[in-house]
């Protein structure tokens, strides 16, 4: 199985890196993916996973990799659904992450013009705070090392 916990650690440097450099479609893109492995890895990490269920494997649990999925693999753990329900906050950052245009954040890849001032800014903000939120959360439902 993917070290998702590493990869996140990297895409967010990687998004980082880019905000600060103003490459800020790279940056949408890039954050969306350090989500994604984050919640992979409290994914993994709570329900204590060494591989994903598929069509072909069946390792003794549900489990399905959600893909690109943020609220799918949001939902794949009780309580972390249950805390976002209570906070409708974290639903509006979700959004925004997963969708910073109209676009997918896996579809920004192929976009060539840059965000206006507003749009990125709201984005980098809603990144930022779900980010703080969900490794919070991972501290009550799991360990992130």
């Amino acid at each position: 199985m993917e070290d998702f916990e590493a990869v996140y650690q990297e895409r967010m440097l990687d998004t980082e890196m880019l905000y600060q450099q103003e490459r800020y479609i790279a940056a949408m893109h890039f954050g969306g993916i350090s989500i994604e492995c984050l919640l992979k890895a409290m994914i993994v990490d709570f329900h204590h996973l060494t591989e994903w269920k598929t069509d072909s494997t069946h390792p003794g649990h549900t489990i399905h990799n959600p893909g690109h999925d943020l609220i799918k693999a949001i939902r794949t753990i009780n309580q972390l659904w249950s805390n976002v329900q209570r906070n409708p906050q974290v639903l509006t950052w979700l959004n925004q992450v997963e969708y910073p245009f109209i676009e997918h954040y896996i579809d920004l890849r192929y976009l060539g013009n840059e965000p206006d001032e507003k749009r990125h800014k709201e984005w980098f903000e809603a990144y930022t705070k779900l980010k703080i939120w969900l490794v919070k959360q991972s501290t009550f439902l799991g360990k992130l090392k």
